[in-house]
């Protein structure tokens, strides 16, 4: 014998309502928490500017591994409705966000500025090379380090100093040197060994030989982007690999 509920009992209503009802928050808390590949880009904030090599977490499951994004800004890490992700990278603050919904995720980081460390730096290094030439103008009476023929003839001992004294010419000679110290301090900022063996991963020995042969010079730095010096690294150091031999060769000679 079968027995039917009656639904017409409002009791027996009410339970078979609660009971649906559980079953449907159960079936969709079973579905947020399904564990799937959730992709993105991480860009500098105010910036469409991605950032490479940004270290990504999922606080919510520790037995998810730490990923990182690749050169171009786009990470993937393992992840469900509700997690929160860690995204963080030196020099910028760390985001944490709670994860909505499995769509492509745009995640933004703001630059930290360190003027004690950066910026007060550069200047006190320029800053520094002034006084030199300042010190070297004080140890000489002349008054231009690049004399024209106008000095000569107008101020003939002046002029002639200027141009053929020990001191203008050591103050020539230091005003070289120190043009060339900034452009490299310029280069270092956006080229450096860091950066190439985090995009090559070269062995250590080789870095050294890597650098020597292809270093940018700072015209390019000026005016190339953050893709433009990766895709650079890649093809320089495919023709490096390629031609290893040669290149020390020539360093040697």
């Amino acid at each position: 014998m079968f027995s039917f509920v009656s639904l017409n009992n409002p009791h027996t209503y009410r339970r078979l309502s609660i009971l649906t009802a559980f079953c449907i928050c159960l079936t969709l808390s079973v579905f947020a928490q399904q564990v799937v590949m959730v992709k993105g880009v991480i860009f500098k904030k105010n910036s469409p500017i991605t950032i490479s090599y940004a270290a990504v977490s999922n606080l919510s499951r520790k037995n998810i591994p730490e990923t990182l994004s690749d050169e171009l800004g786009s990470f993937h890490i393992q992840a469900a409705i509700g997690d929160s992700l860690l995204f963080r990278k030196t020099d910028y603050t760390a985001q944490i966000i709670v994860l909505q919904n499995y769509s492509s995720q745009s995640i933004y980081l703001q630059q930290i500025i360190h003027l004690n460390e950066v910026t007060v730096k550069d200047v006190s290094k320029k800053q520094e090379l002034n006084d030199a030439l300042d010190n070297y103008k004080k140890k000489g009476q002349y008054y231009n380090l690049d004399p024209g023929v106008m000095s000569v003839i107008t101020s003939p001992l002046t002029g002639l100093y200027e141009l053929f004294g020990k001191a203008p010419g050591q103050a020539r000679k230091f005003r070289q040197y120190s043009k060339e110290e900034m452009e490299h301090i310029e280069i270092a900022k956006r080229y450096n060994k860091v950066l190439v063996k985090n995009i090559t991963n070269m062995p250590d020995e080789d870095l050294e030989d890597f650098m020597f042969n292809f270093t940018p010079n700072v015209e390019d730095i000026r005016i190339w982007s953050d893709y433009d010096i990766i895709s650079y690294i890649k093809r320089s150091y495919a023709y490096f690999k390629e031609n290893r031999g040669s290149l020390k060769l020539q360093k040697l000679n």
